[in-house]
């Protein structure tokens, strides 16, 4: 407790030198996640060989720099004048506001593992809009991690049990997390079983009813449950035009071009993974909602009870 008052301490002191330390260090993380997310699902180490180009030549450490370099290279590598996806500087960015931001608004404790939490859910998203799968090293290792950091950190829950023994607050803590698994866990099962019941398909994978259970051992069960529910709403809102406008031009596409056999206009059977939305919703409560949805669950069950 007394190193996270020194660090907010020296942080109030100098505000400036410790943002731009963590949005570069947040750019440098998202580097290494884009790595992560291109080579771990392939079955690739992420230490050999060291980054270099799509013809095989190595990149240069001045074309490596995090967001910067796409942009001085134009899209393009040096070496061999290929596309290098956009995606690259995205994460990045991504990554760096999201360590930003986490560093204001937070304290200390929960701003620093929230930083790692943010980095697992979007190395996850990327790994599902890729892969349509979330590996289980991610989400059940996630889970385990967020569990033992509830454990060891009670102020990571705001749980501290005051006049009490620290154990205490670290069981507090850890019975939080554990509540946050099964809730978060099993309200996707439950969704998953009811979407075979009523479709005849799988609506959810495995991976996402682990993933929500991950959230909650951050998050605690109502960071799960906004992030199944507020996640579905807001991918709604952003993907409903997209897969309309998908849906519309793709027919007009297929009338024209007589080699798309029947049955095959896009739009029509468009699969969307949840992990994403799951992502975004936990990263959202964890960062700027946490203390709305909070009040407004305490207030629910007042009202019920």
């Amino acid at each position: 407790m007394k190193v996270e008052m020194n660090l907010a301490e020296t942080n109030e002191a100098f505000p400036l030198i410790f943002q731009i330390f963590f949005f570069c260090f947040g750019a440098c993380v998202g580097s290494f996640l884009n790595v992560c997310i291109f080579r771990i699902p392939a079955g690739k180490s992420i230490v050999s060989p060291p980054s270099h180009c799509a013809c095989g030549k190595p990149i240069a450490w001045y074309d490596n720099i995090p967001i910067l370099a796409w942009f001085f290279l134009r899209g393009r590598a040096r070496c061999c004048g290929s596309r290098i996806s956009f995606r690259y500087p995205l994460v990045e960015t991504l990554t760096a506001l999201v360590f930003l931001g986490m560093w204001c608004l937070l304290p200390p404790v929960p701003a620093l593992a929230g930083m790692f939490f943010a980095s697992l859910m979007i190395f996850c998203a990327f790994v599902d809009i890729d892969t349509m799968t979330l590996p289980d090293f991610a989400t059940v290792g996630g889970t385990l991690l967020g569990f033992l950091i509830s454990l060891l950190l009670p102020g990571f829950h705001g749980i501290e049990v005051e006049g009490a023994p620290y154990f205490v607050s670290m069981i507090s803590s850890a019975v939080t997390s554990a509540v946050g698994i099964a809730v978060g866990s099993g309200i996707v099962y439950w969704i998953r079983l009811l979407g075979e019941c009523v479709f005849g398909r799988e609506a959810m994978g495995e991976g996402d009813v682990i993933l929500a259970g991950c959230i909650g051992a951050f998050c605690g069960w109502q960071g799960a449950v906004f992030a199944v529910f507020g996640g579905s709403v807001i991918g709604a809102f952003l993907l409903l035009p997209i897969l309309a406008a998908a849906k519309l031009f793709g027919k007009k596409r297929s009338r024209k071009n007589k080699k798309i056999s029947d049955g095959e206009d896009f739009g029509d059977s468009a699969v969307v993974p949840f992990g994403p939305w799951l992502a975004l919703g936990a990263i959202l409560y964890y960062m700027f909602l946490s203390d709305f949805v909070d009040a407004y669950f305490a207030n629910f069950a007042l009202a019920i009870f």
